[in-house]
């Protein structure tokens, strides 16, 4: 496996609110991403904590945009509805959005994906987990990789994914090979689900992935129903360090 080159350890932390985003902040943070309904895997929030939450932080917000969590298959209607959230969004200072979609097949949406891009204009893009529910994870990677700008630069940053399991330890081989694809095609992929601090360095050692997303794991008790701990932020992204810098000492 080609060597990690200057590959930067980057933690992005679930928030729901401006407490659990200054936590984050505070903690050692990266990047938030803003969700309602985390027990649903994140749904769109009101614009109302879009707004008072990048007002409050100085590190960027990437808003999820999902209006409902019945499916990644979207209608019409729904993406008229995805399409101004994420002009508002942007309008409101976010610092990127988190989209995706899905075929009745499991394939990647890629005009529906694409007019959520169109209309994101310039803001940073993650796709959510309905990488996980594609057919076939690598497949879809590529086609997201077929997605440029103009200028024929990624328009997808990165991907963030459990290997296609419940939690990212069940889908390690998987994550490994959606990374070495991801290289190749430039777009970074984040591992997210059930990661645990003290999973970490077998999670990076294991895959070579250095951006990780965590939500149960930086809260109290482990719960999505408690904030998140500054002190848990901190200790998570000390261990990402240390799991980084071994990574590239191989």
């Amino acid at each position: 496996m080609k060597k990690q080159s200057k590959r930067q350890p980057i933690l992005e932390v679930i928030a729901t609110d401006t407490a659990d985003a200054r936590a984050a902040e505070q903690g050692g943070a990266d990047r938030i991403e803003l969700v309602a309904a985390m027990t649903k895997d994140g749904l769109t929030p009101s614009y109302g904590v879009i707004e008072q939450v990048v007002a409050s932080v100085s590190i960027p917000v990437y808003v999820m945009i999902r209006p409902h969590s019945r499916s990644f298959c979207y209608s019409p209607d729904d993406m008229c509805v995805m399409i101004q959230d994420v002009r508002v969004a942007r309008a409101l200072g976010a610092a990127g959005v988190v989209i995706g979609a899905l075929t009745a097949e499991g394939e990647m949406d890629l005009p529906s994906i694409q007019s959520c891009l169109s209309e994101a204009n310039g803001l940073g893009v993650t796709i959510h987990r309905a990488m996980d529910a594609s057919s076939n994870l690598l497949a879809a990677l590529r086609d997201l990789g077929r997605i440029r700008d103009a200028s024929e630069r990624n328009v997808v940053e990165r991907v963030l994914t459990s290997g296609g399991k419940s939690a990212v330890s069940e889908g390690l081989p998987e994550l490994k090979r959606l990374q070495e694809l991801g290289q190749a095609l430039n777009i970074a992929v984040m591992a997210g689900s059930g990661v645990t601090i003290e999973g970490i360095s077998d999670l990076v050692s294991a895959t070579g992935i250095t951006e990780i997303h965590m939500g149960s794991g930086v809260r109290q008790g482990g719960s999505f129903q408690q904030p998140v701990d500054t002190q848990l932020v901190t200790e998570a992204k000390a261990r990402l360090i240390r799991a980084v810098q071994q990574l590239e000492s191989y």
